[in-house]
């Protein structure tokens, strides 16, 4: 049976993050940010950083343990963690969903240190 695809909500960070946003709770949105930002992703809290000509993410659980991230290169780049801990980073896979238990991070735009991603819990 094929899944119906959310549409996400889009909320906007501001400068330099460090805010959690709680459009995102529902497991999937649109965050757009300068800098850096910091929102909760259903019970998961996303950290996500523009650095190096790129973004930086990493996912953590509420006691702060990591449950993995990457960097992406640029916009079509995906962070892709799967439910039993392993994952990849990739520019070949933009559209790419999430497995049950995983999550995807796309970077959608990047324009200096201004990035917009899209957060999804499978």
């Amino acid at each position: 049976m094929a899944q119906k695809l959310k549409t996400p909500q889009k909320t906007e960070a501001p400068s330099g993050g460090g805010t959690k946003y709680t459009e995102c709770a529902d497991g999937d949105c649109e965050v757009s940010f300068s800098g850096s930002a910091k929102f909760s992703l259903a019970t998961w809290t996303v950290s996500a950083y523009v650095e190096d000509g790129g973004v930086s993410v990493r996912l953590t659980d509420a006691n702060g343990r990591g449950r993995g991230g990457g960097f992406m290169a640029g916009p079509g780049c995906t962070v892709a963690v799967h439910a039993d801990g392993g994952g990849r980073v990739g520019c070949d896979q933009p559209g790419a969903n999430p497995e049950p238990g995983g999550y995807v991070v796309h970077l959608l735009e990047l324009d200096g240190d201004t990035a917009v991603v899209r957060a999804i819990l499978g």
